[in-house]
């Protein structure tokens, strides 16, 4: 089954009943360590103890295939419930992980680690599909979940900042939750608890160090965006990212756009043809692609790409200073804005 991290709280305090196995996953490093050090603070009683946890890599399973599931069934000395912890899982943890379900009850409780896995991942599918096993995803936090790990934080330590420095972190942080954490606890020790915290003194703090999405410049594209798509064009010139690579990012997230358009003027409805896309939606981005799909048209999503091409074209025979005529080119398409965005 698939766990919302909103229920991450009550699982730290208490490994859940019934469940055999967490699979925890995601291109997202800091978040995976984060959660799954939660997730162990509720599996055993002290997570310090040697003892009470056995930890083992997927290649060393792939060895020794019966190692985790004579773990599993082994009583602990202690009489308290131990901990298994599979580090690097990969879809060769299937076959064990269905051997262990075969069996009624187990004396271990069980917590998987893994990097990104796609829908094809047969682990990833057998973990979100079972009643005995749990899943989370990890990403990089981005929109609400980023806001509100910034609020959290902050207010922890009583920190005092105003809504230009949430807009400045919430568009130069988020891709790496660890790296998110480090550096508003830097922040935090900069000021002080109880402290107030300037603009001045976050962008001398923070700077650059956000990582780059590609993605964001076109979701900032399309959604007129322009202060903020111009902080993530200077992070891209600095970070060396191709001004093609870039446009084609663009034009990809355009051209979907318009196929929805598209679809929508025969009559289709809307939910139905952002459903139906290929590859799909990222759930994280879904409400804002929805909303550019809304307030985009046909007409004015032809005109962009048709700069867009333009664009390309000259970056690639004229000569002419690649990044600042990308620049040029997403700028004049992001000030056709067809809405303009609330502001909070």
């Amino acid at each position: 089954m698939k766990y919302q991290h909103k229920a991450l709280p009550t699982l730290a305090k208490k490994f859940p009943e019934g469940i055999f196995a967490i699979l925890v996953y995601g291109p997202d490093a800091g978040h995976v360590s984060e959660t799954i050090k939660k997730l162990v603070g509720g599996a055993v009683t002290d997570p310090k103890d040697p003892f009470s946890i056995t930890e083992v890599d997927a290649q060393t399973i792939k060895q020794d295939s019966t190692f985790v599931t004579d773990s599993a069934l082994a009583f602990s000395m202690s009489g308290e419930r131990k901990l298994i912890r599979i580090r690097n899982a990969t879809d060769i943890m299937v076959p064990t992980i269905e051997t262990i379900l075969q069996f009624e009850k187990i004396e271990a409780n069980i917590i998987l680690d893994a990097g990104n896995l796609d829908t094809r991942s047969k682990l990833r599918a057998l973990f979100e599909r079972n009643d005995k096993l749990g899943s989370f995803a990890c990403y990089g936090d981005q929109g609400s979940s980023l806001k509100n790990l910034i609020n959290e934080i902050f207010k922890e330590n009583n920190i005092d900042a105003g809504e230009n420095v949430l807009d400045y972190l919430l568009s130069h942080l988020g891709n790496d939750r660890q790296h998110t954490v480090n550096e508003l606890n830097k922040l935090v020790l900069m000021v002080g608890p109880g402290g107030q915290l300037s603009l001045e003194e976050t962008i001398d703090s923070i700077g650059d160090a956000g990582l780059l999405a590609l993605e964001d410049i076109a979701y900032f594209t399309g959604s007129g965006n322009l202060e903020t798509l111009c902080l993530s064009l200077q992070r891209a010139e600095d970070s060396g990212q191709s001004p093609v690579t870039i446009l084609r990012t663009v034009i990809n997230h355009f051209q979907r756009l318009h196929s929805i358009a598209t679809k929508s003027e025969e009559g289709v409805p809307l939910e139905t043809t952002i459903k139906n896309l290929r590859p799909p939606v990222f759930w994280s981005r879904k409400q804002e692609f929805e909303i550019q799909a809304r307030a985009w048209t046909t007409s004015k999503l032809e005109l962009a790409l048709e700069r867009f091409f333009i664009g390309e074209h000259q970056c690639k025979t004229t000569g002419i200073p690649q990044m600042p005529l990308c620049c040029q080119v997403l700028i004049g398409v992001c000030l056709m804005r067809p809405y303009k965005r609330k502001q909070n």
